[in-house]
């Protein structure tokens, strides 16, 4: 089978969908990820072979807001609901599929539920595509009928009939990566079923030799790859160092340009970390609110500290509290003494790690990626 992969350019929009691609890989099938060239490397240091198709407009919109002190996360979740994702880049990104499919047409499509682009193409080329759970809800955050609109325009662009309802964006077959009782909204999905989270590493990838050495399970702070690169998210990173640094217990920080923060002695700031490795070892998490951050935390059995600011981390903050499985901090309530508070709680607090373990272990009972990845293939046969 060829199976084609797509995701937007940032790590946490692609890791979800890895294991899938690898599991193709083992059995025997042709492989390819669909991604802007800013996430060529990405993509092959998994061990994929890269489609270059769209444009990295989501840096693009980064770097020309990057000196803005502030930014209403709620423009932003509106805009990526109702443009960003489903509007002109996706037009763009399956206009090179297509393009691509002239030479090597692929058998089904694999996306994360966030890139609209390949969800395009498939229907152009008609063949199954099949969405994975590796932002927000696909049935809040990424509602079908508020995505149609932008949708429609692009299916006329590509011959295709309208879509007004939004009804074919799960025409196969969903996967949510969590159990159902974390967001029962999402069992709500026609066509979806559960598997089990994966968390992959790059191959090769171990965490530095001073993680060894540190006396106790650390705490880790991580951010994404989006947010820590606008001057916006600065003053969240400055108050969590300081925070950690109050609690003097061991911590390390993610934060994307280690030089440009001083840190006290028993925080140490890294450029960026294997956050799956970091996790088996961690006592908390403190995130931004991103999905996979809280898929891959659950995976380990490691509570939180959710800081969200915009598109589906505050519902992700929600879920998290609703299940007992951290506290939140929004973004505009950060301090110093706000983190070292709410770290202080979680950490004396041992429900917060029983309930994460709980959905551990049932997270642990769901059919594994190999399951996903027959029931996919099924949907390329031919009858």
């Amino acid at each position: 089978m060829r199976v084609l992969l797509s995701a937007m350019p940032a790590g946490g929009h692609f890791r979800p969908i890895v294991p899938v691609g690898h599991a193709a890989l083992r059995a025997g099938h042709d492989v390819r990820v669909a991604t802007p060239d800013t996430a060529k490397d990405q993509v092959r240091a998994y061990g994929f072979e890269h489609l270059p198709a769209g444009r990295d407009w989501v840096s693009e919109d980064i770097e020309r807001t990057a000196d803005e002190p502030d930014i209403p996360g709620d423009k932003i979740t509106e805009f990526l609901r109702t443009e960003g994702y489903p509007g002109a880049e996706a037009v763009r990104v399956a206009r090179d599929i297509l393009a691509h499919a002239r030479t090597w047409r692929p058998d089904v499509v694999v996306r994360e539920n966030a890139e609209f682009g390949s969800y395009l193409a498939a229907e152009a080329l008609g063949i199954p595509h099949v969405s994975i759970g590796a932002a927000g809800s696909s049935a809040s955050y990424l509602d079908p009928a508020v995505l149609a609109p932008a949708l429609d325009r692009g299916r006329a662009e590509l011959g295709l009939p309208a879509d007004p309802a939004g009804a074919r964006i799960h025409a196969y077959l969903h996967a949510n990566l969590m159990p159902g009782e974390y967001d029962p909204g999402e069992l709500t999905i026609p066509r979806v079923r559960c598997y089990r989270q994966e968390s992959p590493v790059q191959p090769g990838e171990r965490l530095p030799g001073w993680f060894a050495e540190l006396p106790e399970p650390p705490i880790l702070a991580a951010f994404g790859t989006l947010h820590p690169r606008g001057a916006a998210w600065r003053p969240v990173t400055e108050a969590v160092i300081a925070g950690l640094g109050l609690l003097g217990r061991p911590a390390v920080v993610a934060v994307g340009s280690a030089s440009s923060f001083e840190a006290p002695p028993s925080v140490r700031v890294v450029d960026r970390i294997p956050q799956p490795l970091a996790l088996e070892t961690a006592s908390l998490f403190v995130h931004h609110g991103g999905f996979n951050s809280v898929r891959e935390s659950v995976r380990a059995g490691v509570p939180m500290v959710v800081l969200p600011w915009f598109t589906d981390s505050l519902a992700n903050a929600d879920r998290c509290a609703g299940a007992g499985l951290g506290l939140v901090v929004p973004k505009a309530a950060v301090t110093p003494e706000a983190i070292h508070d709410a770290c202080a709680y979680v950490r004396a607090t041992p429900s917060y790690r029983a309930r994460t373990e709980a959905l551990r272990r049932r997270m642990l009972t769901l059919p594994p990626i190999e399951t996903l990845l027959a029931d996919i293939l099924a949907l390329a046969v031919k009858p």
